[in-house]
């Protein structure tokens, strides 16, 4: 492209108020997509069915939770097996 056809696009096609929306709009297109990402490998989330029913292996000692308010209760943590 030649300079003048470069300005003319740019003339054409960019305007300078755009670009705060581009970036807010790309921020937030990257959080949720990330927040899904961060949901959808919690492990409640059952991605195969060879387990079909998981809670059945949780024992009384277990911790499921992810801040333990009661530490000397509970002396294991629960972990998905893939």
């Amino acid at each position: 492209m030649s300079s003048s056809s470069m300005r003319s696009f740019l003339r054409t096609w960019y305007r300078p108020e755009v670009s705060p929306i581009i970036a807010v709009v790309g921020v937030a297109l990257t959080g949720a997509s990330y927040y899904v990402y961060r949901l959808s490998q919690h492990q409640e989330v059952v991605w195969s069915r060879d387990n079909p029913r998981p809670w059945e292996k949780i024992e009384q000692d277990m911790n499921t939770k992810f801040i333990n308010t009661q530490a000397d209760k509970l002396t294991r943590s629960y972990k998905r097996e893939w």
